[in-house]
């Protein structure tokens, strides 16, 4: 028997439309105590993309896809998705 309270929380995810490349892209966010990882589910590519809050962007290393994504509302869903 697994204790719940041991158990990571699951990622949250939030979509928006990516107004560069266009099409649906995910925020995924992966709550942990003091440093959230957050990245940016994209079409066409496994990995998450890097985000960059303070350019209002995201990059993927693998497939070099690039977009844009409003930093604000990226920080907003990453302190809720951390916030007990």
């Amino acid at each position: 028997m697994t204790d719940a309270t041991h158990q990571p929380p699951a990622a949250v995810r939030a979509s928006f439309i990516d107004d560069v490349q266009g099409g649906e892209c995910t925020l995924v966010v992966y709550p942990q105590a003091g440093a959230p990882r957050a990245g940016v589910a994209h079409p066409r590519c496994e990995a998450l993309a890097d985000l960059a809050i303070d350019l209002d962007a995201f990059f993927c290393p693998l497939c070099h896809r690039n977009g844009r994504i409003s930093g604000a509302w990226a920080a907003g869903v990453i302190e809720a998705a951390s916030s007990p």
